[in-house]
């Protein structure tokens, strides 16, 4: 659980966030307003503490602004002994509680408990919420797919049937032979781009996989690894792996086929960023080989256990590419949402109505839903140094707790 110390004494605020550290906490400290809304834009929190004579805008003034923009967070007063009418109003604006100082540990753990309590009780709400969401898209999806299907593969073969007999000799003397043909190619590449949209389709309406065990992450890694190879080398992105690995390694508890398709779409996202960058040199730029970036795809591995005491694997993939807009963030995983020159109809949407173009997103929509429907996460953040990232969250396995030294490079 992410916790925000927001109080003008560092004295008190810095040896408090230590110490939840300690016991599993993402902990941050705060000195003022101004301090506590920029660490709030960088990274969200589930609990905050909040001294309320604060310097500049106090405490009471903060609450108001942290209800309407957070109102999911939780927030607890810390009240000195003459502050209490202050308490008092900060309660009936939304606190949730206060405490008054000094402020004992067991208090503080107390307050962290019930707010894990609500967090956890949120998330399985929003999570039931979107299971059914995307139930009765996976219902519709699949209905569309299997009424696409039959006459596109008509289509499919009649494309094939005439470029074959455009290939006859007499079909050389016919005018415009090259436009019919070329035409016919495009007739056919576009129609197995759709065959490949209904597919995707089908795998969101098919459910899960029952295959559910311990799973090998470098083995699935490796494996979705050497299906993009060859794109890969041609695009001359390079891809640093440091995945655990070996007879110690910790395994996550899944379905192969289920991580594969997470790992697959996680890469192919990354891919296609570094390759719509390279494609597009900056301004006053020549025209640069996408080697000449450094292009590179970064997975890495690790465990953690949370302050509920559950043990989770982390796989993060992550690109030096030009990272996640601001306004394209609150729809990276939505169904048929594509960053790729805002070509999707809901990115056209979310961008103001930009141009639509050949691609259509449902990859990283899909790959949110299996790792919800698992139990886990799937979270999207631009890095400090540049770039996008997105981190995978699955339960470990029974039995599997710390970090092996061994691990897979690429």
């Amino acid at each position: 659980m992410r916790v925000l110390v927001v109080d003008d004494e560092p004295a008190f605020s810095e040896p408090l966030a230590e110490r939840l550290a300690l016991r599993g906490y993402d902990t941050a400290t705060a000195q003022d307003a101004d301090a506590a809304l920029a660490e709030l834009a960088r990274s969200p929190r589930d609990l905050i503490f909040l001294d309320v004579g604060l310097p500049g805008m106090d405490g009471v003034d903060l609450l108001k602004v942290l209800r309407e923009r957070y109102p999911q967070v939780d927030v607890v007063m810390l009240s000195g002994a003459g502050d209490m009418g202050k308490a008092v109003q900060a309660m009936r604006r939304g606190a949730l509680n206060w405490l008054s100082k000094p402020v004992g540990m067991d208090g503080i753990l107390a307050e962290c408990r019930k707010a894990a309590e609500r967090a956890g009780a949120r998330q399985e709400a929003a999570r039931l919420a979107e299971a059914a969401r995307w139930r009765s898209f996976g219902r519709v999806a699949e209905g569309v797919a299997h009424e696409v299907n039959n006459p596109l593969n008509i289509m499919v073969q009649a494309a094939g049937l005439i470029r074959d007999c455009l290939e006859e000799p007499e079909a050389a003397a016919l005018p415009d032979i090259d436009e019919v043909r070329d035409a016919v190619n495009t007739i056919r590449t576009q129609s197995l781009r759709v065959r490949e949209i209904t597919r995707k389709l089908l795998m969101v309406g098919h459910g899960l996989d029952p295959r559910v065990g311990a799973l090998d992450v470098a083995a699935e890694v490796g494996h979705v690894l050497r299906l993009l190879a060859e794109r890969m080398e041609s695009a001359h992105v390079h891809c640093e792996v440091s995945v655990p690995q070996g007879e110690g390694a910790p395994r996550l508890l899944g379905s192969a086929p289920e991580l594969q398709q997470i790992c697959l779409h996680l890469l192919e996202n990354a891919l296609d960023a570094l390759c719509d960058m390279d494609s597009a040199p900056a301004e006053g730029e020549d025209t640069a080989a996408p080697a000449s970036r450094n292009s590179k795809i970064i997975l890495t591995a690790s465990t953690r256990r949370d302050a509920q005491g559950r043990d989770w694997y982390d796989l993060v993939v992550s690109d030096n590419g030009p990272g996640i807009a601001p306004d394209i963030m609150p729809h990276i995983f939505e169904p048929f949402f594509s960053t790729r020159a805002l070509q999707s109809p809901v990115a056209a949407n979310a961008a103001g109505g930009k141009t639509l173009g050949r691609y259509v997103g449902l990859g990283l929509a899909v790959a949110r839903s299996l790792a919800h429907a698992r139990g886990g996460e799937l979270v999207a953040a631009n890095r400090p140094q540049g770039g996008a990232e997105f981190c995978l969250s699955l339960p470990l396995a029974e039995g599997q707790g710390a970090t092996p030294e061994a691990t897979a490079q690429a």
